[in-house]
C-alpha cells in the first residue's frame, strides 16, 4: 500500500474513533505509522485529508453507477439495483460509514453559510442527474410513470440517506436486510407506471 493510502486509511481509523474535531494530524501519524511531517508531505491541512476521505468513499458509488449505465438492465432494474448495492456497500463501510456521516452534516453546514467547499455536493448534484437520467429512461420505455424527475430523483438520494442513519441506528444486518428490501419495493411502487 502506498504512503498516501496508508494515511488515508489511517485517517479514518483515527477519526472514526476520535470524531473529526478532535482526530488530530498527530494521531493519524502515530495509527500510520509514520512521522507527522509525512503526513504534510502528502496533505497540508485536515480539510484536505476530509477531502481525500471524501473521494476514497464516493469512489464505489462511482464504479456503481458506471457500472449501471454500461448493463442491459431495464431503468426500472437499474433504480432497483442501484438502491439495493447503495444500501449494501453502506452495510459494509463499518467505521467509514461513522465518517461519512461526520463529514456530510460538515458539508452541509459548510454549503449553507458558504465557508466550505466539499465533494458531497458535487456528488450530490452528480448522483442526481444520473438518476434523473435513468427516470428519462424509464419514462421513454413506458415502465415509470411521468414524474418530475429532479424532485424523484432528490427523494431517492434522501431516501437511502434516511435509510442509512435508519442501519445506523438499528445496528443489525438482518433487522435493516428486511427493512430495506421492503423500502425498496414500496419506493418503486410509487414511480411505477
Amino acid at each position: 500500500m502506498d504512503k498516501k493510502q496508508l494515511i488515508i486509511e489511517s485517517a479514518i481509523k483515527v477519526f472514526a474513533r476520535d470524531g473529526l474535531d478532535k482526530g488530530k494530524i498527530a494521531d493519524i501519524a502515530k495509527e500510520a505509522g509514520i512521522g507527522k511531517g509525512t503526513v504534510y508531505e502528502y496533505f497540508r491541512s485536515k480539510d484536505e485529508i476530509f477531502q481525500a476521505i471524501e473521494y476514497y468513499m464516493f469512489k464505489d458509488f462511482n464504479l456503481i453507477f458506471d457500472q449501471l449505465r454500461s448493463s442491459s438492465l431495464s431503468p426500472t432494474q437499474k433504480l432497483i439495483s442501484l438502491m439495493e448495492n447503495a444500501l449494501d456497500m453502506f452495510m459494509e463501510m463499518g467505521d467509514i460509514l461513522l465518517i461519512l456521516m461526520e463529514l456530510w452534516a460538515q458539508a452541509g453546514r459548510g454549503h449553507v453559510h458558504g465557508s466550505d467547499h466539499s465533494l458531497f455536493v458535487e456528488y450530490y448534484d452528480d448522483y442526481r442527474k444520473r438518476v434523473e437520467s435513468i427516470l428519462e429512461d424509464g419514462i421513454k420505455t413506458g415502465e415509470l410513470r411521468e414524474m418530475n424527475k429532479e424532485g424523484v430523483a432528490t427523494l431517492l438520494l434522501a431516501f437511502m440517506d434516511g435509510l442509512v442513519w435508519q442501519f445506523v441506528m438499528l445496528k443489525d444486518s438482518k433487522k435493516f436486510n428486511k427493512v430495506k428490501s421492503e423500502a425498496v419495493e414500496s419506493f418503486m411502487r410509487g414511480i411505477l407506471k
